[in-house]
C-alpha cells in the first residue's frame, strides 16, 4: 500500500463537500422556482368595475392586489399600474357592516403571467360571505382592470426567502465544513507518515 493510498480520510470526501454545496444550490433554485410560480395560486380574481361575493375566513388580514397583467378565464387583461380613481367597498354579508379598509403598498409579484401590487387591505371579523364592490368615482373613467384578495401573502413570499436563504447557506456551511475536515485530517495525516518515514530511516 502506497503512503498515498494509506492517507485517511480519503480524498474522495472533497467530492461529497462539493456534492452537498451542489444540492443546496438545487434545493435553492427549486424552492424560489416553485415558491414564486404557486405564490399566487389561492388569490381569488375579482373583474372590476364590478362586484363579487367572495368566502373568507375569520380574524385574518386580507390584501386586495391590483393586478395590471393578468388572465382571467382565457382572457388577457393589460394595464397601467396606476388606475386613477377606483374605489372599493367590502361588506359582510353577515352582518351588513362595511368592513375598513386601508392603503397597502410594497407588496409585488410577477407569476405565470400575472403582474400585481397591493392596494388596499381589512380585517375580517367573522368568517363567511363577504362582498367586494368597486367603481370608478362619479365623472370618472378607467380601464377593466383584474383584483385580486387573498392572505398571507407577504408571510409567502418571507417564507420562501427564509427557506431559500436558509438552504443556500446551509449548503455551503456544511460543505465547507466537510471539506476544511476533510483536508485538516488528511494533513495530519501526512505528517504522522512524514515523521514515521523519517524516523525509520534515523
Amino acid at each position: 500500500m502506497s503512503d498515498q493510498q494509506a492517507i485517511r480520510p480519503s480524498a474522495w470526501y472533497y467530492a461529497l463537500s462539493a456534492l452537498v454545496v451542489v444540492s443546496a444550490l438545487c434545493l435553492f433554485v427549486y424552492t424560489l422556482s416553485y415558491g414564486t410560480l404557486h405564490i399566487a395560486d389561492n388569490l381569488i380574481q375579482v373583474v372590476v368595475p364590478g362586484a363579487m361575493d367572495v368566502n373568507l375566513q375569520p380574524k385574518l388580514r386580507y390584501t386586495i392586489f391590483l393586478e395590471w397583467k393578468s388572465v382571467v378565464e382565457g382572457r388577457v387583461y393589460s394595464t397601467k399600474r396606476d388606475v386613477k380613481g377606483l374605489t372599493c367597498t367590502v361588506t359582510s354579508q353577515a352582518t351588513g357592516r362595511q368592513v375598513d379598509t386601508r392603503r397597502s403598498t410594497g407588496t409585488t409579484y410577477t407569476v405565470n403571467g400575472r403582474s400585481g401590487r397591493s392596494i388596499l387591505e381589512f380585517m375580517t371579523a367573522e368568517a363567511g360571505a363577504y362582498h367586494v364592490a368597486c367603481s370608478y368615482e362619479e365623472g370618472m373613467h378607467g380601464p377593466v382592470v383584474v383584483l385580486a384578495i387573498g392572505s398571507g401573502v407577504e408571510k409567502g413570499i418571507l417564507g420562501i426567502l427564509a427557506k431559500c436563504f436558509a438552504s443556500f447557506f446551509g449548503g455551503w456551511f456544511l460543505g465547507g465544513a466537510i471539506f476544511l475536515t476533510v483536508f485538516i485530517k488528511r494533513e495530519r495525516a501526512k505528517k504522522r507518515m512524514a515523521q514515521t518515514a523519517m524516523a525509520s530511516h534515523s
